[in-house]
């Protein structure tokens, strides 16, 4: 199985690794997004280009690049497969998306340490490894200093919330000076730049997604941001999408909200 990091821009497979250029990594995303289905050229283009204007060949010398990573991680090439006088597909269930984070231990799982013996103290490298588990077990109070980090800056945000409506200071004051725009629909809390206008489809989206959550959009050309932040739970989910992968984005927020 190839795992494919789409915030790293990496491709995973057994102890081989490889970095995807922006380009390629967002074609392979849009090819995972629709297979096993066809992908025309001009959606891969308005996915990984936008609006920005290309020549004929830059789709095929991305697709080109993306082949050639995959030849690094000893993978099939084939795997991106050329559909004549329509566009381009990946075959199903050979690339799966996952951070790096949820890739490693299935790839750890896969390494057989071998057991050899140091010539010179007789001391097999099972205790080197035993060193390395020392290790991770010090890394443990760092993670527990982070929780305990950012549980004492959630109760700071509280306190200043409480004394703010104490004292009858007014959010929306704040946001203004922050170049923001807040509205409330419904329980949640819409912060967007004031360039960003909260059109009627966002909007009726919004209201099919209620939570106890801080939500920030942001629209750039055709492509959006939207970001969900449980106030509850200090969860949170970041999608970016078209017009053309708005289920994708729907279906990212059900499961963020399944959560809460």
């Amino acid at each position: 199985m190839i795992y494919f990091d789409a915030v790293a821009r990496k491709l995973h497979q057994h102890h081989k690794s490889t970095r995807l250029g922006f380009r390629e990594a967002l074609v392979l995303e849009c090819l995972l997004l629709h297979a096993p289905q066809t992908v025309c050229k001009q959606t891969l283009i308005c996915y990984a280009w936008g609006n920005e204007y290309i020549g004929q060949t830059s789709l095929a010398k991305s697709i080109s690049a993306l082949r050639r990573s995959l030849m690094a991680i000893s993978a099939d090439p084939t795997l991106v497969v050329t559909v004549p006088k329509q566009g381009y597909r990946i075959v199903e269930g050979m690339v799966e998306a996952k951070t790096v984070s949820e890739a490693r231990p299935i790839v750890e799982q896969t390494k057989v340490p071998p057991v050899t013996t140091n010539s010179v103290t007789d001391i097999s490298t099972a205790e080197s490894r035993h060193d390395t588990d020392n290790q991770a077990l010090l890394s443990k109070p760092i993670r527990q200093c982070v929780v305990m980090a950012l549980m004492l800056l959630a109760c700071v945000a509280s306190s200043v919330f409480v004394v703010g409506k104490i004292n009858g200071w007014r959010w929306s004051d704040l946001v203004q000076r922050g170049g923001l725009t807040q509205k409330r629909v419904g329980s949640l809390y819409v912060f967007y730049p004031q360039d960003t206008r909260l059109d009627f489809p966002m909007e009726q989206f919004l209201t099919h997604s209620q939570c106890d959550c801080l939500v920030y959009l942001e629209k750039k050309h055709k492509y959006a941001t939207i970001h969900f932040v449980s106030r509850k739970t200090n969860r949170s989910v970041l999608i970016r999408y078209s017009s053309f992968n708005i289920e994708h984005a729907t279906h990212e927020i059900e499961q963020f909200l399944a959560g809460e």
